[in-house]
């Protein structure tokens, strides 16, 4: 997103946390996330506990989240100007900012107990913009009308740029089945091992299964007892991955049991995958039912093997159909839609992008 806005002459500087002793670089990062248009970087100081602690896990993350975001907050504004917007994934920044008279932009990807306790404190508040990523997940929350009128709903996106063609994708490899993220979510599994254990299977001995993400201690867990057509990759960059995806031929798109996959989720990679040209194999949740352009959606039931052995089956047998209404959840329209949408807000004429 934020490259997308400095492609359109937006000036843009993104705020990080800085943690522990790691040391931080604009190259590196700019690298890994393939970024061209580059974009002001600045890093603050995040001296409080994060993932020190076997227990009391969650509370302590709330706390150093709370103090961090105050302190940041009141430091960022000293040199802020009301005219600029502020944008920002993280609850205890946008209720500190709040106090300001900036417009807010806040992405919200998931539902929580913090959230909620937000927007109803701030509830009455005319400077906030909401971007929710699905319907379902706006109605999750019982919203103002002030924060209502203001909200917009995006789903999350592809980067155009990243991908080859679609007439280059004739050539894919076929029965070759690709995961792509993170293989924990929340420090919990991702059922990935009921998918490796159907690829030891007689019927799906000639599909290959390539896993890209990690952390690496998940990866060693994940590779004990696996079949010769599973392979991992590790973590690589955003460039990388999408050549595995478009290397392929069906995506899998498959979580741990909890609120947010079952109902709200929104996965960039399911953009991707489908960018990609890739045939999508979905755990039959309803977030996944609910997602746009069906047409190369095969579902299983959630750790049934049979149900994802039968599918997996029909969906390599099965031709992808290119759907035009895909161009519309690319970054580069995403951040189109955004830009309007605050200038109709803001009583301007919206810009010709």
């Amino acid at each position: 997103m934020l490259e997308n806005f400095s492609k359109k002459n937006i000036q843009v500087k993104l705020i990080y946390p800085k943690r522990g002793k790691l040391d931080f670089r604009k190259d590196t990062f700019f690298k890994f996330y393939n970024i061209e248009n580059k974009f002001e970087i600045a890093q603050l100081a995040h001296k409080l506990p994060f993932n020190y602690f076997n227990y009391f896990e969650k509370i302590s993350f709330v706390l150093s989240s709370f103090i961090w975001s105050y302190y940041s907050v009141k430091k960022v504004m000293k040199n802020v100007s009301n005219d600029e917007i502020l944008m920002t994934r993280t609850p205890w920044i946008l209720f500190f900012l709040s106090k300001y008279k900036n417009l807010i932009v806040f992405e919200c990807h998931k539902f929580s107990k913090i959230n909620n306790f937000i927007f109803l404190r701030l509830r009455k508040k005319e400077n906030i913009v909401i971007v929710f990523t699905n319907k379902k997940l706006k109605e999750s929350f019982s919203l103002s009308n002030a924060l209502e009128k203001k909200s917009i709903i995006l789903e999350s996106s592809f980067e155009e740029r990243l991908f080859k063609d679609f007439k280059t994708y004739s050539n894919k490899k076929k029965n070759r089945v690709v995961f792509v993220g993170q293989l924990l979510r929340f420090n919990k599994s991702r059922d990935l091992k009921f998918i490796i254990d159907a690829f030891k299977e007689k019927e799906l001995e000639n599909f290959e299964l390539i896993i890209i993400g990690g952390p690496n201690k998940a990866i060693k867990d994940l590779k004990e007892n696996t079949s010769k057509n599973v392979k991992f990759l590790g973590h690589i960059s955003n460039k990388e991955a999408i050549k595995g995806m478009e290397s392929a031929e069906i995506g899998i798109l498959i979580n741990d049991k909890n609120q947010h996959s079952l109902s709200h989720t929104s996965p960039i990679k399911y953009f991707e995958y489908l960018r990609a040209g890739l045939k999508v194999l979905a755990v039959d949740f309803e977030s996944h039912k609910n997602l746009p352009l069906k047409e190369n959606i095969y579902f299983f039931e959630n750790n049934n093997l049979s149900s994802f052995k039968d599918s997996l089956l029909k969906a390599s047998e099965e031709n992808f159909v290119q759907n035009p209404e895909l161009e519309r959840f690319s970054y580069s329209y995403r951040t189109n839609k955004l830009i309007k949408h605050v200038a109709r807000l803001e009583g301007l004429e919206p810009p010709t992008l």
